[in-house]
């Protein structure tokens, strides 16, 4: 520790060097429920002991299905990553297992989202070209529009740079790509993959005439979101103008889909934001496309594709073009996505080369794990109160003014500085409005914090 200048504290900052802030909030909860539950009852919960983990779980009467395997995923991650002691012994228990186990068989059935139709994706273009419509529901369905053209996930959407667009007039049609570059997505799971850009290309190719990208890449200029900024590819509108540098959380973001799309938000199954990845991949599978183009589309690989892919230089090619060939296939009404399975095709119309590949009919083309965000709403509160009382006080410099008053967002949880006793606008100079809840006490601890509201 000698060559350590923050001793302890830099170490673990250290040791979770590659990990996501959002994979450590998720593993510190359940480890902070634990440590409490026998703070509370005046034993020393470390070292982590068998009977203790397995009384924990037993004496829970109304946890979610998935609360206990939580539990064990943060005890595993905390002996993998600093050693804890008892980490291991937990996990290796039939009985912990069993009723772990047990808990997880009452989960709900896993609905996957349904993709969108082809009217729904029309309906979204012709809002991008609708001059009568503001220009934050044209940006945001051009924004959908790109998730669902670049089959991404809605958290990967946010990560692009750098776009570009190439194309010609071939025909009087305008033809070609928007290519761009993800910073950091879902499927870098290794540090190579972490360090490199994963190319993004969106075809030009649309279900109505004109194509939609020139329209939306002049909104997004106009709006000043063009180019290398600090704003995310779908930042969260002000109240009073103007775009946030934060992004849209998910929820707010599936809500303003579902909303452009007048679709009703009470069903479980309802149309969200992973809709828009599965949805030309759906279509490709019912069109025939084969599985390697369709797993490329989706940017998955397996192991044995590293080499063929680092010197291949654009793999996506001829996926690409199967893509843009359904595409056409579906504006020329010769294919019918959503159509029942004797009807994908007209009678008397060519089937695709590869129409009679293989495709099971029960495999989900959207993507082989969940969406990186759930889009359900979390209950913040039971959590918070656990961090504010097990991890002590804490509070960024310029907070502790007498009679200072904050708010929290009830979204992003951010914590906001009152400018004034008239409580209409933050020290950053945002609107308070119905987004945020005014906080009756200071909170204990203080995070995350508005960098404006509290720059000293």
């Amino acid at each position: 520790m000698r060559l350590a200048g923050g001793g302890l504290m830099e170490s673990v900052v250290d040791s979770l060097a590659g990990k996501a802030t959002s994979t450590l909030h998720a593993r510190a909860g359940p480890l902070l429920k634990f440590s409490k539950y026998w703070k509370d009852k005046g034993i020393d919960f470390f070292p982590v002991q068998e009977w203790m983990v397995y009384d924990y779980i037993k004496s829970q009467t109304s946890w979610a299905p998935t609360a206990p395997r939580s539990l064990l995923v943060s005890l595993s991650f905390a002996f993998h990553i600093f050693g804890l002691a008892g980490g291991d012994m937990a996990a290796k228990s039939g009985r912990i297992k069993g009723v772990s186990d047990s808990f997880y068989a009452d989960r709900r059935k896993i609905v996957q989202r349904p993709p969108l139709t082809v009217a729904q994706i029309i309906a979204l273009e012709a809002t991008v070209h609708d001059t009568a419509r503001t220009s934050y529901d044209r940006i945001a369905a051009g924004f959908f529009l790109v998730l669902i053209f670049g089959r991404l996930r809605y958290s990967d959407g946010l990560q692009l740079v750098d776009l570009q667009l190439d194309s010609r007039v071939v025909d009087g049609k305008l033809t070609g790509f928007l290519e761009a570059q993800a910073e950091r997505t879902k499927t870098s799971v290794t540090l190579e993959r972490k360090v490199r850009f994963l190319p993004v290309a969106i075809p030009l190719e649309s279900f109505s005439e004109p194509s939609w990208v020139p329209v939306w890449l002049e909104l997004r200029e106009a709006a000043g979101l063009q180019g290398r900024s600090a704003h995310p590819m779908l930042p969260s509108p002000q109240l009073g103008g103007g775009w946030a540098p934060m992004p849209l959380q998910v929820g707010a973001a599936g809500d303003w889909l579902r909303s452009l799309l007048k679709i009703e938000s009470v069903a479980r199954d309802r149309v969200a934001t992973h809709s828009c990845k599965a949805t030309l991949l759906a279509m490709a599978a019912k069109y025939g496309v084969d599985y390697d183009s369709r797993r490329f589309l989706g940017y998955h690989s397996e192991g044995k594709d590293r080499s063929l892919l680092t010197y291949s230089r654009d793999a996506m090619s001829a996926p690409l073009r199967k893509l843009i060939s359904m595409i056409t296939a579906i504006k020329n009404k010769q294919f019918f996505p959503d159509s029942s399975r004797s009807g994908y095709f007209v009678p008397d119309s060519e089937l695709p080369p590869d129409a009679n590949a293989d495709v099971s009919d029960g495999e989900s083309d959207g993507s082989s794990s969940r969406g990186s965000d759930s889009e359900e709403e979390r209950n913040h509160d039971e959590e918070e109160s656990v961090v504010a009382e097990m991890v002590g006080k804490w509070a960024p410099k310029g907070a502790d003014l007498p009679g200072q008053q904050f708010a929290r967002h009830r979204v992003s949880r951010c914590i906001h500085a009152m400018s004034d006793e008239s409580g209409t606008h933050f020290s950053c100079g945002r609107t308070v409005s119905n987004r945020y809840v005014i906080l009756l006490a200071k909170p204990a601890f203080m995070h995350p914090v508005c960098s404006g509201c509290f720059k000293a």
